[in-house]
């Protein structure tokens, strides 16, 4: 095939391929179509109550709706059988955790959104300047994300080396 001649086969198909991509959405052929069910996410996430903010590793967008249903164990001090608890927390309130007007030990959750990095020519380590959303998750919760930006898990406590256990949370949303 000549120059002249592939030239022409591929200017057909840009030509066509421009037509399927300026239709009408509801003009492109069935094969085009992503279903919206293709916009669900369920994942479930280990939290272990000793580990601190959990990266889930998820995107969000300002607007979404999220739901979480968690379950597990855990223990906010090994060895005393009184500091076990669910995703609830205990009915135990201190003004050194995260939430401080919610259970200690409850389920947590944080949208994180980096405006700037940059690192510390003396310790060489990664600085962080974030803006970010923490909320209650409990046991179930449902939350409309404020702004966009990565979701985290954690533990509604501080104190985390004497910590044992896990959450498992499920995490749904379907974007709008």
């Amino acid at each position: 095939m000549s120059a002249r001649a592939r030239a022409g086969a591929f200017f057909a198909a840009a030509t066509a391929l421009g037509a399927l991509v300026l239709a009408a959405p509801g003009q492109f052929p069935s094969r085009f179509k992503v279903p919206v069910e293709a916009a669900l996410l369920e994942k479930t996430i280990a939290v272990p109550a000793e580990s601190g903010w959990v990266d889930t590793g998820i995107e969000l967008r300002a607007g979404e709706a999220i739901r979480f249903a968690a379950t597990g164990e855990i223990d906010l001090q090994k060895g005393n059988p009184g500091a076990v608890c669910g995703p609830g927390g205990i009915d135990l309130v201190t003004s050194d955790q995260p939430i401080p007007n919610s259970n200690l030990g409850a389920l947590i959750g944080k949208v994180v959104q980096l405006v700037a990095a940059r690192v510390d020519e003396g310790s060489r380590l990664e600085i962080r300047d974030e803006v970010f959303y923490l909320f209650l998750i409990g046991e179930e919760a449902s939350v409309a994300v404020p702004f966009k930006g990565r979701l985290y898990l954690g533990v509604n406590e501080n104190v985390l080396r004497d910590n044992g256990g896990v959450y498992s949370v499920v995490v749904t949303r379907r974007p709008d």
